[in-house]
């Protein structure tokens, strides 16, 4: 059987030849006269190995940055409930910070499964598509009064805002 093997690919590289000489002798490279160059490296395959470690591991730690505070919030929200007190959230912003920590399981396990482009979009606070998650709201809220009051401005404010709660307020009460 092996003899018979060896006899067909014989006759297919006769074959082969036969069909390759017309074109060898009109196109040339058909007399054997240039060999094959040969190549030499002058660098070994375990020196080659470590330099595309090297090279992978610069390109982890430009992933590693976290300029945007993308890989805080996947390594909190992967995080085990136990570990995520401790971890450290001060390169992402306030209101980022507070939403994370006023999240339930099942919404960090929401935000643990989902993409790259929403968590980016959920640090950023824009609309990001996961269901279940809240969308990140500004810390800064109708009530608090602005910095930039002066003292007297800031008593007026005050005395307006508890007067417009008094009149708000009544509408809500149940009467007797």
């Amino acid at each position: 059987m092996a003899n018979l093997w060896r006899g067909a690919l014989g006759v297919v590289r006769w074959t082969e030849q036969l069909v390759r000489w017309p074109f060898n002798v009109i196109f040339g490279s058909g007399g054997g006269s240039l060999t094959n160059p040969e190549y030499k490296p002058d660098v070994s395959s375990a020196q080659l190995l470590e330099e595309f470690d090297e090279a992978r591991a610069r390109q982890e730690a430009v992933h590693d940055l976290d300029r945007d505070g993308i890989s805080t919030v996947v390594r909190y929200a992967k995080a085990l409930p136990s570990a995520r007190p401790t971890m450290d959230l001060s390169g992402l912003g306030k209101d980022v910070q507070a939403t994370l920590l006023t999240m339930d399981d099942h919404e960090i396990r929401a935000l643990a499964n989902a993409g790259i482009g929403e968590i980016r979009k959920f640090v950023e606070g824009k609309p990001h598509g996961i269901f279940g998650v809240p969308v990140v709201r500004s810390l800064v809220t109708a009530n608090d009064p602005p910095k930039e009051m002066t003292a007297e401005e800031r008593v007026l404010w005050k005395v307006r805002s508890r007067m417009l709660k008094a009149e708000h307020s009544q509408e809500l009460k149940l009467s007797r």
